[in-house]
């Protein structure tokens, strides 16, 4: 059956040139793209308006109401309602995030409160979400402090991403201080507090940009300033990370910066995109290694299909790549026992695209 996907964009004049949130679908069977015409945001009852570089998306619990981040200096959160899969997004709503260009959001499990990250200012919002999808008025504006070595990028603090790892705990990860700050999340009045391990420190000059969860309390975080993988665990009573090992994003010798990560179902690959060699690795977690902790290990790495990976999306064994640099989504694929990837699909021509999003029914259950 063919999949739909909404798509996160940098629209004209705010670091691209797509129109706004698009809606596309993909037959893997024929491998056709499909761009649907109502693509871009809407406002209830008005002609369709363009939503400024909506990067980032999250679906609310009840798949029917979409969220996205505006990246521009005057940060701030959309809120969209959706009716049936492939309907075009309707805006109902925007609030201020506080903070500069956020660039990533979560939407809490009870899907009670929004938390953005403010890359611009490195700072956390949280709104509460209204009975009707829209957004409240701002419950919590949460600032970072502190730099890293490099002075170029790290001058400051730049939350990067906004995961959580549970019912109320937060994981917030910022580039610019080279840490992982947990939280938890208030369901009453929407405030964070810090986890009894407020904060979980990388190598100086890790760039830490964003993680993904895995079983038995494993994490794995992309270093965009070292290029390489991490793998953490996750002590979910305190919220503290710890080490274990590190990896280079590439095996091409070049400078990775790596962006957006995936993972299998079963948490036994992780890919992460690479936007020095244009390329997409793979990595096998390694759990039950007998010469000392879990570890990763890289299995394969092939061209990403484009230019300027910003994000990666797995369905079903489909590796789809938003590659913002070349304006196309590429699709690979991953054999689910060796980790190995080919190219498997047709290449989508797309303004602009950073992140795509499947509709809920196909998102795939993750341990």
């Amino acid at each position: 059956m063919p999949r739909t996907f909404y798509v996160g964009c940098y629209t004209a004049g705010a670091g691209g040139t797509a129109r706004g949130i698009e809606v596309v679908t993909h037959d893997p069977g024929t491998g056709a793209w499909t761009i649907l015409p109502a693509g871009v945001g809407q406002a209830v009852g008005s002609d369709p308006v363009p939503a400024a570089s909506p990067s980032y998306l999250a679906w609310h619990p009840d798949g029917r109401h979409l969220y996205a981040v505006a990246e521009v200096p005057d940060g701030k959160v959309l809120a969209f309602e959706v009716g049936e899969p492939g309907d075009p997004p309707r805006l109902i709503g925007s609030s201020s995030t506080g903070g500069a260009h956020p660039c990533h959001l979560a939407v809490d499990p009870s899907g009670a409160f929004l938390v953005s990250a403010n890359y611009g200012s490195g700072s956390l919002s949280v709104h509460p979400i209204l009975a009707d999808g829209s957004l409240g008025e701002r419950s919590d504006l949460l600032q970072h402090d502190g730099s890293g070595p490099n002075e170029e990028r790290q001058a400051g603090p730049h939350a990067h991403m906004a995961c959580f790892a549970g019912d109320n705990l937060l994981l917030a990860v910022d580039l610019g201080v080279d840490g992982v700050g947990s939280y938890r999340l208030e369901p009453i009045t929407g405030r964070l507090t810090a986890a009894p391990t407020p904060w979980s420190s990388l190598p100086p000059g890790f760039g830490p940009r964003h993680l993904v969860l895995l079983p038995d309390d494993l994490v794995a975080v992309a270093g965009e300033l070292t290029g390489e993988m991490a793998l953490m665990r996750l002590d979910r009573g305190g919220g503290g990370l710890t080490l274990l090992h590190r990896v280079p994003g590439t095996a091409t010798g070049q400078p990775s910066s790596p962006s957006g990560l995936a993972r299998t179902p079963d948490g036994r690959f992780v890919l992460m995109a690479n936007r020095g060699p244009d390329t997409v690795s793979a990595f096998e977690v390694l759990r039950d290694a007998s010469d000392g902790p879990p570890r990763l290990v890289l299995v394969d790495e092939i061209g990403c299909g484009g230019h300027n990976p910003r994000d990666i999306t797995l369905i079903d064994g489909a590796v789809y790549v938003a590659n913002q640099g070349s304006g196309s989504i590429a699709v690979l694929g991953i054999d689910p026992d060796t980790g190995a990837l080919t190219v498997a699909g047709a290449t989508l021509a797309l303004p602009s695209p950073t992140h795509l999003l499947p509709s809920p029914a196909q998102v795939e259950e993750q341990p």
